[in-house]
């Protein structure tokens, strides 16, 4: 059984490179997706109200995801010292509101204090400061965060050949192929829409994994996590609209 918004028509609704209004640009670098399964009456509760949690075979996801933004900015301006280049690592889960299908991010961790700024002020995202330290070699990536708390994340994982194209209704394409964001600020709810090619996916194995940010997000998971890495790709990415 696949997503419910498998047969709702919003992808008509998604910009594309010829659209008018975009805002920023930017590159996705040397991701990783891992994802647990968990109880919906889990996740349900730590979603404001107006959301749906987005389920596949009625169970629903929640992601870690680190990876390196590149070349941000917004349209039309140079590279920015400090925010350009910088890592990030998200806690992720999967949303509808009116029948859309989105991405609810539970923290975002940054190594940039103007991209958190920028992230909270502009799209009111739940942007956290966090140091990185990130080494990859070959196909091997280790990848350290840690708060100014002290909460922290550590994984090591390994990069494999490529995965054929990802099929609509498959679980692979429900996780990763996202193309709006969801915020809430003041009791009102926002949408904001990126573009980019569909992910071409690889195989990825995690090494080690030694995680705080999910627990943080008031999420308990358990097992060995559903693991995909990804090429890089090409983003833009549209202001907020208010949908409530």
């Amino acid at each position: 059984m696949s997503s419910p918004h498998a047969n709702i028509n919003w992808q008509d609704q998604l910009p594309n490179d010829t659209s008018p209004g975009c805002r920023m640009r930017m590159s996705w670098r040397n991701l990783l997706f891992m994802h647990w399964r968990v109880d919906p009456e889990l996740i349900e509760p730590l979603l404001p109200r107006g959301f749906q949690l987005d389920t596949f075979d009625g169970c629903g996801w929640v992601g870690l995801i680190p990876f390196t933004m590149d070349d941000t900015r917004p349209r039309g301006f140079p590279r920015l010292p400090g925010l350009s280049r910088f890592h990030e690592c998200n806690v992720r889960t999967y949303v509808l509101h009116d029948g859309v299908p989105g991405v609810w991010f539970f923290s975002l961790d940054a190594a940039s204090r103007l991209a958190v700024l920028g992230g909270r002020t502009l799209w009111k995202l739940n942007y956290v400061y966090a140091s990185f330290d990130v080494t990859q070699e070959g196909d091997r990536t280790d990848y350290a965060v840690r708060r100014r708390d002290g909460t922290t994340s550590r994984i090591t994982w390994r990069t494999g050949p490529g995965l054929p194209p990802s099929e609509s209704g498959s679980l692979r394409h429900f996780l990763t192929e996202r193309y709006y964001l969801y915020s809430e600020h003041a009791g009102r709810i926002w949408r904001g829409a990126v573009h980019h090619k569909p992910w071409n996916l690889k195989e990825a194995q995690v090494l080690s994994l030694d995680d705080q940010l999910v627990e943080r997000a008031g999420i308990e998971v358990k097992g060995a996590p559903c693991c995909m890495a990804a090429e890089d790709v090409e983003v833009r990415g549209w202001s907020l609209r208010r949908v409530q």
